[in-house]
């Protein structure tokens, strides 16, 4: 009888557990409307990791989705590629490297609403947004793209924004983190955080810039957006629906970017995208040509959104002359084309490699890279030093950060020759102070108290177990004040004024004492007269 009770009761806890495990599972929207590879491979080991826990994911995506999952959804925005096209989108980098950066910011603007606009007018959205369906959560990829905080607002949930960048002042607005232009340099302008003079006075004028950028360019480019696509009555500011984001995951860590303060409510995830692999994945060939390098190997590669078949010919002669003299090491190249002009007998080209499998192989002894965010923390993770060739937005700052730590060197695009790129590889290979720093930054990167896709993870549960309300107390109370007051600029002006007054009583007793006395002089002039 006892035994029938203790299995009755082994069924009712089992069956609570197992309602209670169904129950939990979160209905996300995840949406990734860019058409950045590496955006959407930040973002597409952060859906598998919550689909494989359980939650159910629609995912809205101009990328096809691999991963083959009942608990994933995709809506495919098919003909974005196309439609951005017409914006200069994807446009080869190097064709735009002498345009004005006021031209690559305003064109990235409209570019980027227009990209949003696209999202929410495309048919399967339309369906979707009609459909009845409803979320729990909003997981939004931030590429300036803000109007698509209007689903959150739609579906009236909680809204969480990942950035596969460091913190920029679109996302810094969000949730109203801080930028101090005397220690946070602009990422574009490949500043450290111990600026000159001049470079903190350049960094200050560039951050104003960006505040007038923010609010008369970008904001009412997405409001437009915004305003079309949804329609309900008293539709708030698209302003109030941004400073309404719950959390901002952004993908940092000071070893690689710069120490910054931040706000409890952006949370570093830097490394999320790293994964953990049983075996190799290098098939048998590659290995054995690994093993096989007696001087070891170089990784080459410009990232998973710039094509290595657009370099000039200059620079392209550049690197593969240098390669050719570099007797005994193997050289592995992404490069998209079946055949590279000079190429030499120890280099060996592929449209697509796996970076990580192969920067986790002891014989791989540098990788030469642009400086992209998620290339620089793979080479960390592994302890590689790097050969920077810095092209766009961060990649200066991240190189110089890689130099100055002392784990990579820089080579200046426009002026790239054989011997400079011989010249730095064979300084990278033979001084054994690049590999000793380049391990003891990957210990200083690895060794965190937690891991950035647990921590993740647990952030994005928090929000949609409760609709935002369990981490309200995590947001700042500058998200309630305007720019004005936020810098005290209201402030600043009641102290002038306090300081002034004394000044004006003085000023005004003087002009009453002076015309006093001129009035006594001229009485006294018309008596004697």
């Amino acid at each position: 009888m006892r035994t029938a009770l203790a299995k009755m009761r082994l069924l009712v806890v089992f069956g609570v557990l197992l309602m209670g495990g169904f129950c939990w599972g979160s209905r996300i929207l995840a949406v990734f409307p860019s058409t950045s590879k590496t955006n959407y491979i930040f973002g597409q080991v952060l859906f598998e990791e919550l689909a494989a826990r359980g939650h159910q994911i629609t995912v809205i995506s101009p990328f096809e989705v691999q991963y083959d999952s009942e608990h994933v959804t995709q809506i495919k925005l098919t003909g974005m590629f196309t439609h951005l096209e017409d914006y200069g989108m994807n446009t080869n980098i190097f064709t735009k490297w002498d345009r004005s950066s006021f031209y690559g910011n305003s064109h990235l603007i409209y570019g980027t609403a227009a990209m949003a606009d696209y999202t929410l007018g495309h048919p399967k959205v339309q369906e979707l947004l009609k459909s009845g369906e409803t979320f729990d959560l909003l997981l939004l990829d931030q590429v300036l793209s803000d109007s698509l905080l209007g689903l959150a607002y739609h579906y009236q949930i909680p809204a969480i924004v990942y950035s596969s960048t460091a913190p920029n002042k679109f996302i810094n607005e969000m949730v109203a983190n801080p930028h101090n232009p005397a220690y946070n340099p602009i990422s574009s302008l490949g500043y450290s955080d111990r600026m000159t003079f001049r470079e903190r006075l350049w960094n200050t004028f560039v951050s104003i810039c960006e505040q007038f950028n923010y609010k008369y360019l970008y904001l009412p480019s997405q409001e437009a957006v915004f305003q079309r696509h949804f329609t309900r009555k008293n539709l708030p500011p698209l302003l109030d629906v941004i400073h309404n984001v719950s959390l901002v995951l952004v993908n940092s860590h000071p070893v690689i970017t710069y120490p910054r303060p931040l706000v409890p409510s952006m949370i570093e995830i830097g490394g999320l995208h790293l994964r953990q692999f049983d075996e190799t994945g290098l098939s048998q060939d590659v290995i054995n040509w690994l093993e096989a390098a007696k001087n070891g190997a170089i990784y080459f590669s410009l990232g998973a959104n710039t094509k290595s078949t657009d370099l000039p010919a200059n620079v392209r002669r550049a690197f593969t002359g240098a390669f050719g003299q570099l007797s005994g090491t193997l050289i592995l190249m992404k490069w998209e084309n079946a055949t590279l002009e000079n190429q030499s007998s120890n280099v060996i080209i592929g449209p697509w490699m796996p970076q990580q499998q192969l920067l986790a192989h002891p014989n791989v002894r540098l990788h030469i890279t642009h400086g992209g965010l998620m290339s620089m923390m793979e080479s960390v993770q592994y302890g590689k030093p790097i050969l920077g060739i810095p092209l766009a937005g961060d990649q200066e700052i991240l190189v110089d950060r890689a130099v100055s730590v002392g784990y990579g060197l820089k080579l200046d695009y426009q002026n790239i020759s054989q011997e400079v790129v011989l010249e730095s590889i064979k300084r990278i290979m033979e001084d054994s102070s690049f590999k000793e720093n380049a391990l003891r930054v990957s210990r200083q990167f690895r060794e965190q108290p937690m891991k950035p896709m647990d921590k993740a993870v647990y952030y994005i549960e928090a929000v949609a177990k409760d609709g935002g309300a369990g981490v309200d107390v995590l947001r700042s109370g500058a998200l309630v004040l305007t720019f004005w007051e936020r810098h005290l600029v209201d402030v600043a002006l009641c102290f002038v004024a306090i300081l002034l007054v004394p000044v004006v009583l003085v000023a005004a007793l003087i002009q009453v004492i002076l015309r006093k006395t001129h009035r006594k002089k001229v009485d006294a002039k018309k008596k004697k007269n």
